[in-house]
């Protein structure tokens, strides 16, 4: 009799723990499309990277373009639905930052400031 009441509970538990493994690992699948999506519009901002394949990511993103570059800043959340015999629902906050350089700006902007000071002295 005993063992009839320990088997469904042994099941929750495996099918639980299971569950848990697929939330990480969607949680490190949605962090890499965060980066690659932030990648990819950081470098819509110089211009000078094109990134070939088609990038989604359903967060929200705000960028800011600034003198030589800018950066994107992203902010999503992943909810594990499944909770199995957890008593509540895994809520997980994703973040995410990218600066971009444009390189040829700053290296002729750095020539320049230097050129100055060259012929000051």
């Amino acid at each position: 009799m005993e063992a009839a009441i320990v088997l469904p509970i042994i099941i929750m538990v495996i099918i639980t723990v299971v569950l848990i493994v697929m939330f990480f690992y969607s949680q490190v699948q949605r962090q890499c499309e965060m980066h690659i999506f932030l990648r990819a519009n950081a470098a819509n901002i110089t211009g000078k990277t094109v990134y070939l394949d088609d990038v989604s990511w359903d967060g929200s993103i705000h960028s800011k373009e600034q003198l030589f570059g800018g950066y994107v800043y992203g902010k999503g959340y992943l909810i594990m639905e499944d909770k199995g015999i957890l008593f509540s629902k895994g809520t997980y906050t994703q973040e995410g930052t990218s600066h971009v350089t444009d390189g040829v700006k700053y290296v002729r902007y750095l020539r320049l400031v230097k050129g100055a000071f060259v012929d000051e002295e």
